[in-house]
């Protein structure tokens, strides 16, 4: 296979692969890049030439990847993910910024251990820029496997760890079940999981970690599932409908210390047995610099001063200063 066509490769080429592999279409992908068809069926045609397999089948209805066409997008979509980094790195740095990171994060840490990391970086780091997305585990992978987000904070499970992702377990917790203070269970010592019976509930989707950990508490209790009436993204949402309804939901236990803390919900008195793994999640490829460092040792500084604070709050004794 000849390697030539690298140094000639343009952005504006790697945009047409990358669209040409979302659209399966030369029509409208020559329509989205304001090019004619016969042109781009010409460039598609030169540069399979050159790469000496074809990248694309084609059929009465459109296109479909090989597999050299699938990791050729795969690489464009990186590609230009760096691109726009760069631009929008330099930027920012001539604003004043020392540098800029991206991160998703899903509500399991949202409300904890994030804030709390993202506080330790800007104190040594003020000049720091951030972008925070808050999303489920299911969207946050793609940009994070195309390098459009450097970190992912999330609860883990294997079957979500893609091979070309690095994962830093960073601490075990089991989920509890919430509650808004004036909801009749709430208070009640002693609880069992036949109890919830007939209670409304808010989850969030299907797939979602969390809502997976619930439904296997119920099933190792021996009870069905409940009929959830409510799935929701976005833990502020997921505490209005809450409070509103007087519906229960499933929450890791350092996002509910958060809203315990602010006399927002309260925790049922429920035996749980699974424990679950709160970790964080990135590109095997990405860069490795003092920033991404940094803020990863925060990361892991916060999650060790949480556990402190919640093993003296188990055991009634205040947090060290």
């Amino acid at each position: 296979m000849a390697m030539n066509w690298t140094r000639r490769l343009r952005i504006r080429q790697l945009e047409v692969l990358s669209s040409l592999a979302d659209t399966c279409n030369l029509s409208h992908t020559a329509d989205r890049l304001c090019m004619t068809q016969p042109a781009l069926s010409k460039w598609l045609a030169e540069l399979e030439g050159e790469l000496g397999v074809p990248l694309f089948e084609r059929h009465s209805r459109g296109l479909v990847p090989t597999r050299f066409g699938a990791a050729m997008a795969e690489h464009a979509r990186i590609m230009l993910a760096e691109v726009e980094r760069a631009s929008q790195t330099m930027a920012l740095m001539a604003e004043g910024a020392d540098g800029h990171l991206s991160i998703g994060v899903t509500a399991t840490v949202s409300t904890g251990l994030l804030p709390d990391s993202v506080a330790l970086l800007l104190s040594r780091r003020p000049e720091t820029r951030l972008s925070i997305t808050e999303s489920t585990l299911d969207q946050l992978l793609p940009p994070l496997l195309e390098r459009r987000l450097d970190f992912v904070v999330t609860r883990l499970e294997g079957d979500a760890i893609d091979d070309r992702l690095r994962c830093t377990p960073v601490y075990s917790e089991s989920i509890a079940v919430a509650a808004p203070p004036a909801h009749p269970l709430a208070g009640r010592r002693g609880l069992t999981w036949a109890d919830l019976d007939g209670c409304g509930w808010v989850v969030p989707p299907k797939g979602n970690p969390l809502r997976r950990e619930l439904d296997a508490e119920f099933a190792l209790a021996g009870q069905p599932a409940p009929r959830y009436r409510v799935e929701a993204v976005g833990i502020l949402m997921l505490v209005a409908m809450m409070q509103r309804a007087s519906l229960l939901t499933a929450l890791s236990r350092r996002a509910l210390d958060y809203f315990q803390a602010a006399g927002q919900l309260v925790a049922l008195d429920l035996p749980t047995r699974r424990q679950g793994m709160v970790g964080i999640l990135r590109h095997r490829d990405a860069p490795d610099t003092t920033l991404h460092r940094d803020f990863h040792a925060a990361l892991l500084e916060a999650a060790g001063a949480a556990g402190v604070t919640t093993r003296n709050r188990i055991a009634g004794r205040p947090a060290s200063k």
